[in-house]
């Protein structure tokens, strides 16, 4: 029966604080976006305010939000040197992978984004590089590994960054970051994109869907000391079925003779009558000292 008990302790103990530890620890795995018009959702808080991005949201003009009407984006990229011109050419589409009805990627090594038959059409960002006599496609994104985040952190309002990556388990290779600037007056199309590092791009565009919904939230939970209080909680609970499982295993007790300290939580409920009894013995003495002081003041 003790054995038992203790064997129940320990895994109550591991449980608890595997409870405890879960809501402080993040994935760093690829983010596990659908291909849906949730995909293009980002909501963010700063200074008691909400800031949501719909990019998929339909507006006038604009019935498909930030995609493409054609199924993709397309930027060129040209530049000469002393032999020849090289042309270096990005497809990418927002929230979802490509479509083409017409002008497709013509590039080898595309077997990561739909192969030689259908080339661009399951991933989300492409890029095809021009050698004489031919052009090698590298795969940058899929609509499963978008992230979102601001495009400056303390200035929601300027718009939103939409990151395609590869996923390899929690590496992402390759990467073309979309800015997607607010803009009141219409779109502006991307015309050049930026390398960053051997595989990470960035392009940027405007668009209104960039605009940033704003609402006011109130200031709900507890912050910083409902997480002091969980912790102490969750270290009470720990103390307490280690306690148990000692006194079980090692010292044989049973029943309340269980609990750690017994003696000391017994004593609990009248040092805190104690002690509430000396607050409002205090507080009685300090009323009548302010009304005597009143009442001299007056009769003076």
């Amino acid at each position: 029966m003790g054995s038992s008990i203790a064997a129940a302790a320990v895994v109550a103990v591991l449980l608890i604080t595997f409870l405890c530890l879960l809501s402080s620890v993040e994935s760093d795995s690829c983010p596990p976006n659908a291909e849906d018009s949730s995909a293009c959702v980002f909501e963010t808080k700063l200074d008691n305010k909400m800031y949501r991005f719909d990019l998929a949201a339909q507006i006038d003009k604009f019935p498909h939000g930030v995609r493409s009407e054609d199924g993709f984006y397309k930027v060129i990229i040209k530049a000469s040197s002393s032999s020849e011109q090289q042309t270096t050419t990005y497809w990418f589409q927002l929230c979802e992978h490509m479509k083409f009805n017409h002008d497709p990627p013509m590039c080898h090594e595309c077997e990561t984004c739909g192969g030689p038959h259908h080339c661009g059409e399951t991933c989300s960002a492409l890029r095809s590089a021009s050698y004489p006599g031919y052009s090698v496609c590298t795969t940058l994104g899929y609509p499963k590994s978008t992230s979102y985040s601001l495009i400056e952190l303390q200035k929601p309002e300027q718009g939103v960054r939409v990151k395609m990556s590869t996923c390899n388990g929690a590496n992402a290779n390759c990467s073309l970051s979309v800015l997607v600037y607010c803009s009141q007056n219409g779109i502006e199309d991307p015309t050049d994109v930026k390398n960053l590092s051997q595989c990470a791009f960035e392009t940027v565009m405007k668009h209104p869907v960039g605009c940033p919904v704003v609402t006011t939230i109130s200031r709900g939970g507890w912050g910083w000391f409902g997480t002091i209080i969980i912790v102490l909680v969750c270290g009470f609970i720990v103390y307490m079925a280690i306690g148990i499982a000692y006194r079980v295993t090692v010292l044989g007790v049973s029943g309340f003779e269980a609990i750690p300290n017994l003696d000391f939580w017994q004593d609990v409920p009248s040092k805190i009558k104690k002690f509430s009894e000396y607050v409002y013995g205090q507080g009685m003495d300090l009323y009548h000292w302010f009304r005597q002081s009143s009442y001299t003041r007056i009769n003076q």
